[in-house]
């Protein structure tokens, strides 16, 4: 299998894919990865062309367009090779730059139709994160950028990288990097394992206990199917206790990005949306989120105490349940558990 994977810079995707490599070696399969920018380094450096890291983004396009094409004459000559010899292979491309202010593309249009990649990924962070990670990098220190030029690149690199699997008839998955490891090699080597978004109320429901609860229900759905937690890229992995940056509520890119990245990015690339309300309490999130997955004739269900709620809950949903009990009774007999659960790294 070959999956084209992008990522902006400082999104984690280089330190993920060597993560998953071990992992799936640790699963008797077999992973190779292309890491296309540090191959332009070894090409440049082969020809006698100088190259930093600090200052790869200044060199003249054409002279990089060349390098660039180069690297992926060297990965076309050995994909039939790699296809039979590993279980996935891995090419790991920027989509864009944001440099100087300025938008720029990383990529020649003529390659990703030439690869016939089965998927497509980009890796997502929280934009904090990342800003924090490329401010001590001596190439990004310089460029000083915000938390909305992160969200907007990241916006870019999603939206470019989906083009291309839509033009090429591919799934498109949107992983974040801090996603259990097992998300993305059940993606790849179980496509029989269903992958699902499980909503829930965040900004009105920020009490431990009941983000404690949905960590359990989370934790035992995952022994079901592949899931998609919205609170992994601001919180990442673990326990959850939700407390959203008093900056950040004012920000109208970071709410605008929140609401396009669950709804069109993650609902989009799921089978079913599962709404847990551990209490009864107001989120217009999971509302809309139901409506956009009933109306792309998603299955969804709602974990709703006393199964009940508003009429606009039970209206968007196939199937309501009173607790999580009667919901994990209603998977065991009607859904069979992995039989190979695995317990994330």
């Amino acid at each position: 299998m070959l999956i084209i994977t992008t990522g902006i810079s400082g999104c984690g995707r280089k330190e993920y894919l060597a993560l998953l490599e071990k992992f799936a070696k640790s699963h008797k399969k077999m992973v190779k990865i292309y890491n296309v920018g540090q191959m332009i380094f070894e090409q440049a450096e082969k020809i006698g062309i100088t190259l930093t890291t600090e200052n790869i983004l200044n060199a003249n396009p054409h002279v990089l367009n060349s390098l660039r094409s180069a690297v992926f004459e060297i990965i076309l000559s050995s994909l039939k090779k790699d296809v039979k010899t590993y279980d996935a292979v891995f090419i790991n491309i920027h989509a864009f730059f944001l440099w100087k202010k300025i938008f720029t593309k990383a990529y020649d249009r003529f390659y990703p139709a030439q690869f016939n990649a089965d998927a497509f990924v980009t890796f997502i962070d929280d934009a904090k994160d990342m800003k924090k990670r490329l401010d001590k990098r001596p190439q990004w220190k310089p460029e000083r950028l915000t938390i909305e030029e992160i969200l907007l690149w990241q916006n870019i690199e999603v939206e470019v990288t989906s083009s291309w699997a839509d033009m090429n008839l591919r799934p498109f998955y949107v992983i974040p990097s801090k996603q259990p490891l097992s998300g993305l090699y059940r993606l790849i080597f179980c496509p029989e394992q269903e992958p699902v978004y499980i909503s829930m109320p965040i900004t009105h429901l920020q009490e431990k206990k009941m983000q404690s609860r949905v960590d359990k229900f989370i934790e035992e759905l995952n022994r079901y199917f592949i899931v998609f937690d919205p609170r992994i890229v601001e919180l990442g992995s673990g326990p959850a206790v939700v407390k959203i940056d008093k900056k950040r509520r004012k920000n109208p890119v970071f709410y605008t990005q929140v609401v396009n990245r669950d709804l069109y990015w993650f609902v989009k690339q799921s089978k079913k949306v599962i709404a847990f309300f551990p209490k009864v309490v107001s989120s217009p999130g999971v509302i809309n989120e139901l409506r956009e997955a009933h109306e792309t004739n998603k299955t969804v269900w709602v974990v709703h105490p006393g199964g009940e709620g508003s009429p606009f809950i039970t209206y968007f949903c196939d199937k309501v349940f009173n607790n999580e009990k009667e919901f994990f009774s209603f998977l065991k007999k009607n859904y069979k558990p992995f039989k190979d659960h695995f317990q994330l790294p």
